[in-house]
């Protein structure tokens, strides 16, 4: 049976530094806003709300009411999400792997943002 937990705040999670997929999340939460990183052509680069698991698929619903199964690792977390509940993505690509990944919001706010992602920078 799919399931979809809330979490432990109440409110939706943003980048962190361990924390920039929705896989990474422990606990997910419907609703999560997310940006897709993943195999659909069509769908790559947009951002979209995740809405259950089937399986080991995060299903996610796009604006246009399409509802879509990806790999949690290929959904970015925002950066920032503002008082009004929208949701703000910095995507960057690594420059040594080429791979999208999420700044947080201390990254984004930096002087010098990180042009590689923290699998290429351990």
């Amino acid at each position: 049976m799919p399931t979809a937990g809330t979490s432990s705040s109440g409110s939706f999670a943003v980048a962190q530094p361990g924390r920039r997929t929705l896989k990474d999340l422990r606990t997910k939460r419907k609703g999560q806003p997310v940006f897709v990183v993943g195999h659909v052509p069509e769908r790559k680069g947009q951002e979209a709300v995740f809405e259950l698991f089937n399986v080991r698929l995060a299903v996610v619903k796009f604006p246009d009411g399409v509802l879509l199964g990806f790999d949690p690792t290929e959904l970015l977390l925002p950066t920032e999400i503002d008082e009004a509940g929208v949701a703000y993505f910095e995507i960057r690509p690594c420059r040594q792997c080429e791979q999208l990944f999420s700044l947080t919001h201390d990254e984004a706010q930096a002087d010098e943002e990180p042009t590689a992602c923290p699998a290429c920078s351990a």
